[in-house]
């Protein structure tokens, strides 16, 4: 643990004084030029830093520094363009709204606007489930590039309750539709007794960077009631969209 704190702060050292020597790093932070050493080492092997010029005598902040920058400005920006869509899918369908933003084989929750209804659904910010297993992780999924998708399957369909799809050509099957309709749908597939409705956010290329949903009670939710949610959340994902465009 020592070590890892010591690595945070002579990378946040690099961030405040770049470029900086290693010398001047070991007296600024009062440590021995070897440990310093080893750890610009690590970080500059994973991208978090790198020379300053030919020479790897000075150090500033590298790749991955400047893409989690961008990244946290760009989340900024969607929940900024996102919130009002949330609070109006929410006043206009009563249920449960959720934004999710992938991470990895996962979709993370970020932002939940709560039912009006006393039976809803409630899972904590930070919440996490598998690509699969629910409507937004499925519309984020169907819109990823083919190789991905088959590397996902392939690195296997866990059952999060008995009605989630592990079979591969049933969800490959549900993933086209998916494409083809503009929204995903989960009956009881997350969570027994919960449906929901979901649509990616695409800007750019096309690739997902985020997906919205609308869950609720399985009972509340019928198929007609689910087609009516695709086509408000498939219309505020892409507005949504263009926003961000």
């Amino acid at each position: 643990m020592r070590s890892v704190k010591t690595t945070f702060q002579i990378l946040d050292a690099v961030a405040v004084h770049q470029p900086i020597g290693l010398s001047e790093l070991a007296r600024r932070l009062g440590l021995p030029k070897s440990t310093v050493q080893r750890s610009l080492a690590t970080l500059a092997e994973l991208g978090w830093i790198r020379p300053d010029g030919q020479a790897a005598t000075r150090w500033m902040l590298g790749e991955h520094a400047r893409r989690l920058s961008e990244m946290i400005d760009d989340f900024g920006h969607l929940r900024d363009v996102v919130s009002p869509v949330l609070d109006r899918l929410n006043k206009e369908t009563l249920e449960t709204i959720h934004l999710v933003i992938p991470d990895g084989r996962m979709v993370r929750l970020v932002e939940r606007r709560d039912s009006k209804h006393p039976l809803r659904l409630v899972r904590p910010i930070g919440a996490k489930s598998p690509l699969h297993a629910g409507s937004t992780g499925k519309c984020v999924l169907a819109h990823l590039p083919e190789a991905e998708i088959e590397n996902y399957i392939d690195g296997g369909l866990e059952a999060v309750t008995p009605h989630t799809i592990v079979d591969p050509d049933r969800l490959r099957a549900e993933l086209a539709e998916v494409r083809d309709r503009g929204y995903a749908t989960t009956v009881d597939e997350l969570i027994v007794g919960i449906t929901s409705v979901a649509s990616s956010i695409r800007p750019m290329d096309g690739r997902p960077i985020a997906a919205v949903s609308i869950s609720g009670a399985s009972p509340r939710i019928p198929a007609g009631v689910r087609a009516e949610y695709g086509r408000l959340v498939a219309a505020a994902t892409q507005e949504i969209t263009d926003s961000l465009r």
